[in-house]
C-alpha cells in the first residue's frame, strides 16, 4: 500500500502559478503603459509623479524590481526540486551516479534518501520528520524576505509621505511669513502668495507620489509573493506525500513499542515475580509453624491424658 502511495503521488510543476504571475504583470504593465506619454492618448500623470522626487521615486522602482525578480525566482526554484525529485524516483541506477547536482532547496535530504537506499529504500519516520522540516524552515525563510520587501516599499511609500508634508508645512510658514513684506501692495502681495505656493505644493507632490509608487509597488510584490508561496506550499505537501508512501512506520513504531513495553513492564515484573516469592515463602513458613504447633497441642493431650490415669 506504501509503494501504491509512493507510486501514484504527482508532482505539480510551478509552472501555473508563474503563468499567473506574468499574466498579472502584464496587466500591471498595459495600466502603467496607458497612463504613460506613450499610449494613444498621452497622459502625463506618472510623469509628473515621478518627477515629484525623482530620486526616492526610483529607488522605490527599483525596490519593486527587486522584488519582482525575487519572487519569480522563488517559484522558479520548484522545477529543478520537482525534476530531481522524478530522476531519483525514476532512476534505476542503484549508486544515483546520473542523477543532477540537487537544488539548494532539497539538498538536506539528498543524503537521507540515499541511506535509505541502503536499506531497501524505505525512510524511518524521525528521517522523515527532519526533511520536511528542514525544507520548511528554507521555504519560511524565503517567504520573509519577500514579506520584508513588501513591507519596504510601504515604508518607502510612507517616508515620501511625511517628506512631502515636511516641506509643505515649512512652505506654508514661509509664505505667511513673507505676506508682511510685501508693504500693503496687493498686486505684489497675490504675486509672492502665488511664488510662495510652490514649495508646499511640491511637497504635496512628493507626498502623494511616493505613496502612490509606494503603496502600488507593495501591492503587486504582494501578488507575486502570494503566488510563490502557493507554489512552495504545492511542492511541500506533493513531497510529504511521496515521503509517506517511503516511510516505514510499521518497524519504527512496533520497535518503539516493544522497547517501551519492555522498559516499562520489566520493573513491574520483577517487582511481581519478588511479591510472589515472598508470598509463597510465608505460606510455607506459616503451614510449618502449623504443623509444629499442631504436635505440640497433641503432645500436650497425650500428657495430660496420662497424668490422670
Amino acid at each position: 500500500m506504501a509503494r501504491l502511495l509512493e507510486r501514484s503521488v504527482k508532482f505539480t510543476e510551478p509552472g501555473r502559478y508563474i503563468l499567473n504571475m506574468l499574466l498579472f504583470l502584464i496587466a500591471a504593465g498595459a495600466v502603467v503603459y496607458l497612463l504613460s506619454p506613450l499610449s494613444p492618448n498621452p497622459s502625463p500623470i506618472l510623469m509628473d509623479a515621478y518627477n515629484a522626487n525623482p530620486w526616492l521615486n526610483g529607488f522605490i522602482l527599483f525596490v519593486l524590481v527587486v522584488g519582482i525578480i525575487y519572487n519569480l525566482r522563488q517559484a522558479g526554484v520548484i522545477s529543478p526540486a520537482v525534476r530531481w525529485v522524478e530522476g531519483f524516483r525514476e532512476t534505476v541506477d542503484p549508486r544515483r551516479a546520473r542523477l543532477p547536482r540537487p537544488p539548494m532547496l532539497i539538498s538536506a535530504m539528498v543524503k537521507l534518501l540515499l541511506d535509505a537506499d541502503e536499506r531497501g529504500g524505505r525512510l524511518t519516520p524521525e528521517s522523515t520528520r527532519a526533511i520536511l522540516d528542514s525544507i520548511g524552515v528554507r521555504m519560511d525563510e524565503g517567504r520573509e524576505m519577500g514579506r520584508y520587501i513588501g513591507h519596504l516599499l510601504v515604508f518607502l511609500g510612507l517616508l515620501g509621505t511625511f517628506w512631502g508634508l515636511i516641506q509643505t508645512v515649512n512652505g506654508v510658514v514661509e509664505t505667511i511669513s513673507g505676506l508682511g513684506v510685501t508693504g500693503g501692495d496687493p498686486e505684489a502681495a497675490i504675486t509672492q502668495l502665488i511664488t510662495n505656493l510652490k514649495a508646499p505644493l511640491a511637497g504635496m507632490g512628493t507626498a502623494f507620489s511616493s505613496s502612490l509608487f509606494g503603496l502600488s509597488g507593495s501591492l503587486v510584490v504582494g501578488f507575486l509573493d502570494l503566488q510563490s508561496s502557493q507554489a512552495q506550499g504545492r511542492f511541500y505537501t506533493d513531497l510529504e506525500d511521496w515521503l509517506s508512501g517511503m516511510t516505514d512506520t510499521r518497524a519504527g513504531g512496533s520497535g518503539a513499542k516493544a522497547s517501551m513495553s519492555a522498559d516499562d513492564e520489566s520493573p513491574f515484573a520483577s517487582l511481581e515475580a519478588a511479591f510472589a516469592a515472598n508470598t509463597e515463602a510465608l505460606i510455607k513458613a506459616q503451614a510449618g509453624q502449623m504443623a509444629e504447633l499442631k504436635d505440640e497441642i497433641r503432645a500436650l493431650n497425650r500428657s495430660f491424658i496420662r497424668g490422670k490415669e
